[in-house]
């Protein structure tokens, strides 16, 4: 069942910006400022299915062009067992993204995958993921699309990776956001949520609703989550 997250690993495991990350799955053209951090953390619990996951993903820019990642989430399905993620990742800006232009960024990193029933401890895999970003009015609207590559090696296979998100602001602090994201082997998922800026660009809430509506059987979901920036 880890396997079905790999891409939802993938892309998620450094968002970082003053405006997307959480709760995008989709990764976006922007990094940590220099010299700041920022952990997201999140809850995500199966609306079908008797399965939790928690997520923990600190990030740090140490001052250069490049924002380091280290992170991971544990799974638990009532009736399979407990697994487990790492992801250690080097994000850097090819072109930044500004007000009314686009952004290019590509992740290089490595997974760490301990799947359902496995006794064989974390398994490591790299992987490179390819973004661009565009902003339309004033950074009110802005598209992301990802193409990422994934050496998956608890299943012994080569993963394609894709997503594609927008986001949308509906008032100063509050932002809607819409995306869709799938690996090779399985069926496209998609998702729809809200953050609201607590305290702007410092700390965010969070939350989605999401589904894979052609897997057998289906999968909905909810997840609600914070962001700290410093």
């Amino acid at each position: 069942m880890i396997v079905r997250l790999s891409a939802a690993a993938l892309l998620a495991c450094a968002c970082a910006s003053a405006h997307a990350a959480r709760p995008f799955v989709t990764d976006d053209a922007r990094i940590v400022d220099p010299g700041g951090y920022q952990v997201e953390s999140y809850v995500k619990q199966q609306r079908n299915a008797r399965e939790d996951e928690f997520w923990f993903l600190p990030a740090w820019n140490p001052g250069t062009s490049v924002e380091l990642t280290f992170g991971g989430y544990s799974l638990h399905n009532a009736e399979e067992g407990r697994a487990r993620a790492l992801i250690a990742q080097a994000k850097t800006l090819l072109v930044p993204l500004r007000a009314n232009d686009f952004g290019l960024a590509v992740t290089l990193g490595a997974l760490g995958q301990d799947p359902l029933g496995s006794t064989g401890g974390l398994r490591w895999g790299p992987y490179v993921n390819l973004i661009g970003s565009r902003s339309w009015f004033d950074d009110a609207v802005v598209v992301h699309a990802n193409a990422g590559l994934l050496d998956d090696r608890s299943a012994g296979v080569t993963r394609y990776t894709w997503g594609l998100g927008g986001e949308i602001a509906a008032g100063p602090r509050l932002w809607g956001i819409v995306e869709a994201y799938n690996q090779k082997g399985e069926k496209p998922s998609g998702q729809i949520g809200l953050r609201y800026w607590v305290l702007p660009n410092r700390l965010q809430v969070d939350g989605t609703l999401g589904a894979q509506p052609a897997a057998s059987p289906h999968r909905s979901w909810i997840s609600v989550g914070l962001r700290f920036l410093f």
